[in-house]
């Protein structure tokens, strides 16, 4: 195996999932176990399903709708944010300049 990474095993929806990841990334995809399992059991109080591929669709779905729509924020966010810096280094070149 590669330096840096490391194998683990995930229990998502009560199946064994097995990944080959970079090591300072396991909090992350231990904390993603957690979040998926913790919505996949949500979910399966709330909806009918015949199999588990229904929810865990929708979770996949909720995910990547909530991660667009918070990259959308964190763009118009440096959107507005970019002039408000240009503004202020000039004003500072101004100060240093004076």
């Amino acid at each position: 195996m590669e330096e840096g990474r490391m194998t683990i095993k995930l229990l998502i929806a009560q199946r064994s999932i097995e990944l080959v990841i970079q090591k300072e990334w396991e909090e992350y995809y231990r904390k993603a176990e957690k979040m998926i399992n913790e919505s996949f059991f949500n979910f399966a109080k709330k909806w009918t399903y015949t199999d588990h591929q229904d929810i865990l669709s929708k979770i996949l779905i909720n995910f990547v709708v909530q991660g667009i729509e918070t990259e959308e924020r964190l763009q118009a966010y440096e959107e507005d944010l970019i002039p408000k810096m240009e503004e202020l280094k000039r004003l500072t070149d101004k100060i240093n300049i004076d």
